[in-house]
């Protein structure tokens, strides 16, 4: 919280970096960050204060960013919705940690090579139809035959929808994804 909240983040940057990442493992944060914005998941840190961990790592004497409870990702999301990926909708006062490092321009530039990697990496379109339509195909003939009372599906039909809604989802986000890295 200090080093965070330290006046060197204005007066001299290169310093407050240094010394932030002497005890915080930035770049593990500025990943999830990139992700977890470019997926969307609105139950998060950023829009609510829990749903992560700190964890004290022994080998790297690094506090390092640990998320959790993720089942609310991959949608636009509820209370608010999910962060845009310029945080233009973050109340920043409340989240210093995403408004310092994303105000930082070596932070903000590194985040953006990250939101660059996830839409060319594993949330290429390519590679995520791919892994939906394997799962889709492995759990379509249990999801669509479930018993009433012991599933959310009303019909069969509600799973196709589903897994089409996931593939609009993904291929919105990577159109909203290039967008965003056109204009910063």
């Amino acid at each position: 919280m200090n080093v965070l909240h330290d006046d060197t983040r204005t007066s001299d940057p290169s310093t407050w970096r240094a010394s932030l990442d002497e005890v915080f493992d930035t770049d593990v944060f500025l990943k999830y960050l990139a992700t977890n914005t470019v997926i969307q998941n609105w139950d998060t840190y950023g829009r609510m204060t829990h749903n992560y961990l700190l964890y004290n790592d022994p080998d790297t004497d690094k506090l390092t960013w640990i998320p959790w409870d993720n089942n609310e990702s991959l949608q636009t999301g509820k209370q608010g919705g999910a962060l845009s990926l310029d945080f233009s909708n973050l109340q920043s006062s409340e989240w210093p940690l995403i408004e310092y490092l994303y105000q930082d321009d070596v932070y903000r530039n590194q985040y953006n090579t990250y939101v660059q990697e996830v839409i060319d990496g594993p949330f290429h379109l390519s590679n995520i139809d791919a892994k939906y339509t394997e799962n889709s195909t492995l759990i379509e003939p249990y999801a669509t035959s479930e018993v009433d009372g012991y599933s959310f599906l009303n019909s069969g039909a509600d799973f196709y929808n589903a897994v089409s809604e996931l593939m609009s989802h993904l291929s919105n986000r990577s159109s909203v994804a290039e967008q965003y890295l056109e204009n910063y």
